[in-house]
C-alpha cells in the first residue's frame, strides 16, 4: 500500500477530522506547498525524522521556523541530534523524504515532539504521503492522534 493509501487508512482508523487535498505539481517542501496551496509556511507543517541519542524520533514544527538541535538535544537529554538520512527515513516510515505525514502508523513507533509553536496555529496543512497530496486538519486533531510531548524545538528561520 503506497503512502496516501495508509495516510487515508490511518485518517479513517482514527477517526482524524481531516481533508485529503491533491495538487498536479509536488508539494515536497514548504515552499512548494505554499505556492500550490495559497497556506502560508507558517501554517505549513514539515514532519522530521531525527535520530537523537541513538534512537529516532518525529518532530512536528511550522515551516517558517527551524529546527533548533541544541534546544532538541536540551529537552531529550541526549548528547547528539542529526537529521536522518533519506535511506533511513525510508527505512523507518516506508515514505520517500518529500512524502512524509504524520498520519502513518510507522510514525506512532517513535516518540513525537510537536514544536510548542504550533498549538495556537488551527487549521495546518501536513503532508500527505505523497508528493502530490497534503492533509487540511486542525491541530488540535494532530495533538489528539499523535499524543506528541510538546516542547520549544525551534527558531526563527
Amino acid at each position: 500500500m503506497g503512502g496516501l493509501d495508509r495516510v487515508k487508512s490511518f485518517l479513517r482508523r482514527y477517526r482524524v477530522k481531516a481533508e485529503i487535498l491533491e495538487f498536479k505539481e509536488t508539494v515536497k517542501s514548504v515552499y512548494t506547498a505554499s505556492r500550490a496551496s495559497g497556506f502560508p509556511p507558517g501554517k505549513i507543517l514539515k514532519t522530521l525524522v531525527v535520530i537523537a541519542g541513538g534512537r529516532p524520533r518525529v518532530v512536528v514544527l511550522p515551516g517558517d521556523r527551524r529546527l533548533d538541535f541544541r534546544k532538541l538535544s536540551r529537552e531529550l537529554n541526549v548528547g547528539s541530534v542529526r537529521l536522518a538520512k533519506p535511506g533511513e527515513v525510508e527505512g523507518l516510515l516506508n515514505v520517500k523524504p518529500g512524502e512524509v505525514s504524520p498520519f502513518l502508523d510507522e510514525v506512532l513507533r517513535y516518540d513525537v515532539i510537536v514544536d510548542e509553536s504550533v498549538t495556537d496555529r488551527g487549521e495546518v496543512l501536513v503532508g500527505g504521503g505523497s508528493a502530490h497530496h497534503l492533509v487540511k486538519v486542525h491541530v488540535g486533531e494532530i495533538v489528539r492522534t499523535l499524543r506528541p510531548s510538546i516542547k520549544d524545538v525551534s527558531r526563527a528561520d
